[in-house]
């Protein structure tokens, strides 16, 4: 545009598109950038925004990027998650093979405690326990030795450590390796769904569009091992109500079905005083010349 043609409804979408370098300096972000300014201006056209409308837009935007107690990072990543941008995110990287990927969702942190082989994440007195194990595997079956396991998961109620005051940091959380053979297990207990945080703006948007809030009951991994791309995934309890209407959309294959042990027998055999259930899912890895494209 010249300075002497003016911005009009059919000139300014193309005018925000060239003013810069056209992607000489950076290709990647500028091919994003295009496309986005392209839906973004479509999007108004189409649904005749008001200035009204785009302030409200705005004052949802900066709330949503508070911090709250109950999401100390604040609600953008719940908000990519209720969107399903974050799945679709997902869906596109399973390409190539192996375990599927999931949604690590805002409650991850980092230096979880470490774990010993077969040892409890977490304090839950009133919760079922569960004997989970499985192995890590590459492509061909082979197993992974050594690959760190982080986990992290709410207890029976549907609430994680840092959501639970009375319980300890860390508190079903934990990172452990695998042995030569590939294998992992560790004690937990089995998860409540729960619903994700209401009291702030992605929680008004739900009751605004009818929506409800609820997850099904799941747990969260990312293994990571070298030579291999790290996987970040979760598994879903078999049974769960939300298992069709999980409110991020994550729910896909990984659903478990937990097998119930309450023989004497069998309770002796685990050291359990009440009945306990046990599961198994294994991890397969994709390599990492494999998804950066090399043969």
């Amino acid at each position: 545009m010249t300075i002497n043609e003016k911005i009009t409804l059919d000139t300014i979408t193309q005018t925000v598109i060239n003013h810069g370098d056209h992607g000489k300096s950076h290709p990647r972000l500028y091919e994003i950038y295009t496309s986005l300014v392209q839906h973004l201006h479509d999007f108004v056209r189409e649904v005749n925004l008001t200035e009204s409308e785009l302030q409200q837009g705005r004052n949802f935007l900066n709330q949503v990027s508070h911090h709250t107690q109950e999401i100390p990072t604040g609600e953008i990543h719940l908000l990519t998650d209720l969107l399903g941008i974050s799945e679709l995110v997902e869906l596109l990287d399973d390409a190539h093979g192996g375990t599927e990927s999931n949604l690590e969702g805002p409650l991850f942190l980092a230096n979880a405690p470490e774990r010993q082989m077969g040892e409890r994440l977490g304090i839950d007195p009133e919760g079922d326990t569960l004997f989970l194990s499985g192995r890590v595997l590459n492509l061909n079956g082979q197993p992974i030795a050594n690959a760190v396991i982080d986990v992290w998961q709410p207890n029976s109620k549907g609430l994680y450590d840092i959501q639970d005051p009375s319980v300890p940091q860390g508190n079903f959380r934990g990172r452990l390796k695998t042995s030569a053979s590939g294998k992992y297990t560790f004690e937990t207990v089995v998860p409540l769904g729960y619903s994700v945080p209401v009291s702030g703006p992605s929680g008004e948007l739900l009751r605004l569009l009818g929506r409800h809030s609820w997850r099904a009951a799941h747990i969260h991994f990312k293994v990571t091992a070298p030579e291999y791309t790290s996987l970040t995934t979760q598994i879903f309890i078999a049974g769960d109500p939300h298992l069709d209407s999980d409110t991020t959309f994550a729910v896909r294959s990984a659903i478990v079905k937990l097998q119930k042990h309450e023989s004497p027998e069998e309770l002796k055999a685990r050291n359990q005083s009440k009945p306990f259930y046990t599961t198994e899912f294994d991890f397969v890895l994709k390599p990492v010349t494999l998804c950066s494209g090399e043969s």
